[in-house]
């Protein structure tokens, strides 16, 4: 995958990672250059079939997620509480080669299979949800080791705090 960098130059940057997924996008892992380990950062992008390329943000996953809630709570309280063990399990990248390799250990149908009724709900499927937030998560824990903005935003939609609450958190308006 590629994607125009802002140099201005038309230069583009190309992915050392690619995930294709059953429903026909892809998404692409590119060196980043932030935080504490700026070696180890990573990019993510995505591109659904006949789309642009595009780069997730918080806000998108998280609303996707309140439109799943609305319609099956119990069903997707169940789904949040695996993202949140998710996030206690996932680590930072430790060296370069497991970077470029990029594994991710959460992502599986049969893990998934149990909550495939959300996949009617809402805009994205679990498949794009759940490798989008282990790679933000493995970003947001390799670039800061203080970072904990998933774990806010996955804490408030459990606790089921004020859609203002969580929308403020997931634009990262408010305090993390």
């Amino acid at each position: 995958m590629e994607y125009p960098l802002k140099d201005g130059k038309g230069t583009k940057g190309h992915s050392f990672k690619e995930f294709n997924l059953t429903n026909g996008t892809k998404i692409g892992v590119f060196q980043g250059n932030r935080g504490e380990n700026p070696e180890l950062d990573i990019l993510i992008k995505y591109q659904e079939p006949g789309k642009r390329v595009r780069t997730p943000k918080h806000i998108h996953w998280v609303i996707d997620i309140l439109i799943k809630k609305e319609h099956n709570k119990e069903l997707t309280l169940e789904f949040l509480k695996f993202l949140r063990e998710m996030w206690n399990r996932v680590e930072a990248f430790n060296n370069k080669s497991e970077q470029q390799k990029c594994k991710l250990k959460y992502v599986s149908h049969e893990k998934l299979n149990k909550f495939k009724e959300l996949n009617n709900l809402g805009e994205y499927s679990l498949e794009f949800i759940v490798y989008l937030i282990e790679l933000m998560i493995i970003m947001e824990k390799t670039g800061k080791s203080t970072a904990y903005v998933f774990k806010n935003m996955l804490d408030a939609l459990l606790k089921n705090d004020e859609i203002f609450v969580i929308v403020s958190k997931a634009t990262q308006n408010g305090k993390l």
